[in-house]
């Protein structure tokens, strides 16, 4: 075996094994294996940097010896990964077809992306950004690595993602460490080969633990691009019409929740996203009406019912703009359950 996590996701390598700098790699099945430990940081910089797309990597030494080491087993689909890296390291990285679960086991890590840093919290997992700045100091972390296109093929949706560095509920922690607990020694346990089906149910596994656990990004959360204080605002707004389209709330209202005065507001949705908050507001009712209608039972729901909870008055107008949007009218969403 190579290395144990526990409900918290404490890993160590296997500590028998020889200190060398290169890969011992081996696969049983469908999951290749691969350990390494060292002292040199020009090795583990190249090493880590292949793997994480490391940028122009900036290391200072903490110590006169430095240490890092590496224990990993993973297919095309999942990867379990622990490591420790003993510099104080600052880099940018990239990831481009996964989604990576990542939580601190000791030391101290700081993510920077759009705009805001976020401080890894002990034995916390969250999914990391696309794209992001770190500042490792003397860490320990463990990864689950999950292919992007089985997860959104899991999920039945081609533009799943996750939002990134969002910390997850009490129960998410406790569905994500079930998961780990569940299934990380089977997968680690490289003696013992694992046929497909098994693989898959192992990995599938960890990826609806994920969806329960993190955060989703939902489309509208990344409509609006790029950093700063107009952007955060705008990201408030939309946060406050998505969590409160069924109040009775207006322009007013949104501009408070944003920061911004009702012009702010009205300036700010037509620079980024060619909108006034009326739009803005219609269009998340509608969506909302149009998913109620899709699941609702036709013998025990109304079409007008669905019209007034989303703050529609009057259904006449309500079936045009529906129809205007969507192309078809709220009784076929309806009928077409």
């Amino acid at each position: 075996m190579v290395s144990s996590l526990g409900s918290r996701g404490q890993a160590e390598p296997d500590r028998s094994a020889p200190s060398t700098q290169d890969p011992q790699d081996a696969r049983r099945g469908g999951r290749a294996f691969r350990r390494l430990v060292g002292t040199d940081v020009d090795e583990a910089l190249s090493f880590f940097g292949g793997d994480y797309d490391f940028r122009a990597p900036r290391v200072r030494r903490t110590r006169q010896r430095p240490q890092w080491d590496f224990a990993g087993v993973g297919d095309d689909r999942m990867s379990l990964r622990s490591s420790r890296f003993y510099v104080d390291l600052r880099t940018e990285s990239v990831v481009d077809d996964q989604f990576i679960v990542a939580w601190l086991r000791s030391g101290s890590s700081t993510i920077t992306f759009g705009g805001r840093s976020v401080q890894l919290e002990p034995g916390v997992p969250v999914v990391l950004p696309d794209a992001y700045e770190l500042h490792h100091r003397d860490i320990g972390l463990n990864l689950v690595q999950l292919d992007r296109a089985h997860v959104r093929a899991v999920v039945g949706d081609p533009e799943f993602t996750f939002d990134p560095m969002r910390r997850p509920t009490a129960e998410g922690i406790r569905v994500w460490q079930a998961a780990v607990r569940a299934h990380t020694s089977t997968w680690l346990d490289v003696e013992h080969e694992l046929g497909p089906a098994a693989e898959r149910t192992i990995t599938d596994a960890f990826v609806t633990a994920a969806v329960e656990a993190f955060p989703r990004r939902d489309r509208w959360q990344s409509a609006v691009r790029g950093s700063g204080p107009e952007h955060d605002r705008l990201r408030r707004a939309l946060e406050f019409v998505h969590a409160h389209a069924r109040d009775p709330i207006g322009t007013p209202e949104i501009a408070a929740a944003a920061g911004l005065s009702a012009r702010g507001l009205q300036q700010s949705l037509r620079r980024h996203l060619d909108q006034t908050p009326g739009d803005l507001l219609r269009g998340v009712r509608l969506d909302g009406a149009r998913a109620d209608l899709l699941r609702g039972d036709r013998d025990a729901t109304s079409v007008a019912d669905i019209a007034r909870s989303w703050g529609f008055g009057h259904l006449g107008r309500f079936s045009a703009t529906y129809r205007e949007r969507f192309g078809e009218l709220p009784s076929e969403s309806l009928r077409a359950r």
